[in-house]
């Protein structure tokens, strides 16, 4: 099998002296002659004579040629576009099928693979291609992530006394600023109604696992069953963020202490940062968190 191939491949792919000719020896007169190649998109039909030129015909369809040849037959149009990719070029007389990665896929080790999505706290650098995958890079200061995506980049934190309104917890690279209309809405628990905006990007960005979430869902809602994956559970917890009432918010980090107690810690310091380190308690020293804290082993 492998002297056919080097004829063909021969025939195909001349040097660069030969670009358009080839050398036949006639078997009659036994004498070498220099042949013209057939053009692409067409092969060689007969050799060239002392008398006559070299006899070319068209590829018939799904078929090709793509360089200058003395083939016999043309090639034919072999490849086919796989799961998760699309045709790029489609099939000729001059050319193979080309195919490419779908919107959303990249290039690799000859599959098609889904563009990985930044976590909360990145931003996209570089948007993925057909041939490259996501470059993701962490928010810095001033800027924040809350969603998973693949497209989109970090955000500016709103500057609250831009809109005249008070920054009542300082952003972070997985949340933006909360904004109080003023001070006197922090009054009687009106601050744990703002804390509600967050509440869900927190178990956004501090990733817990799926059984520990579980739990989670069913302390607050009680319902049985447990959902397939995070993206449920995460959203039965939004809605629960969405009803629960000032006492129910106020009791969310001791039930959670009881399942993961880091992530409490956490979730109570942000709390507690309603009453400090914010415009309406300048003079109480309430250290705020790191812009982007580690996450946390769940």
């Amino acid at each position: 099998m492998l002297f056919p191939i080097l004829v063909a491949l021969v025939a195909v792919q001349p040097s660069c002296g030969s670009l358009q000719t080839y050398q036949f020896q006639e078997p009659i007169t036994n004498k070498l002659l220099t042949c013209d190649r057939c053009p692409p998109g067409f092969h060689m039909l007969k050799h060239c004579t002392s008398a006559t030129p070299t006899v070319c015909k068209p590829c018939p369809p799904n078929h090709y040629t793509q360089y200058w040849n003395y083939l016999p037959r043309c090639l034919y149009c072999s490849t086919f576009c796989s799961e998760n990719q699309r045709v790029k070029e489609e099939c000729s007389s001059q050319n193979n099928r080309v195919c490419e990665c779908e919107e959303g896929f990249h290039s690799y080790n000859g599959f098609c693979i889904r563009h990985k999505e930044c976590p909360p706290g990145h931003g996209v650098k570089r948007r993925g291609t057909t041939e490259t995958d996501t470059d993701c890079e962490k928010c810095p200061h001033g800027s924040f992530s809350r969603n998973f995506s693949s497209s989109a980049g970090c955000a500016n934190h709103t500057n609250c006394a831009s809109l005249g309104r008070k920054k009542v917890i300082r952003g972070t690279c997985w949340h933006d600023n909360i904004c109080a209309n003023s001070c006197e809405e922090l009054i009687d628990g009106g601050g744990f109604q703002l804390i509600r905006t967050l509440l869900l990007d927190f178990f956004q960005f501090y990733k817990m696992g799926r059984s520990k979430l579980g739990k989670l869902v069913y302390r607050l809602t009680r319902e049985n069953g447990k959902p397939p994956n995070r993206r449920l559970l995460l959203n039965k917890l939004r809605d629960w963020f969405t009803d629960a009432t000032e006492g129910q918010l106020r009791s969310l980090p001791k039930i959670l202490r009881n399942i993961h107690p880091a992530y409490a810690g956490r979730l109570e310091r942000k709390m507690r940062m309603l009453n400090g380190a914010s415009d309406c308690n300048k003079n109480i020293n309430v250290t705020p968190p790191p812009h982007c804290e580690a996450n946390l082993v769940s």
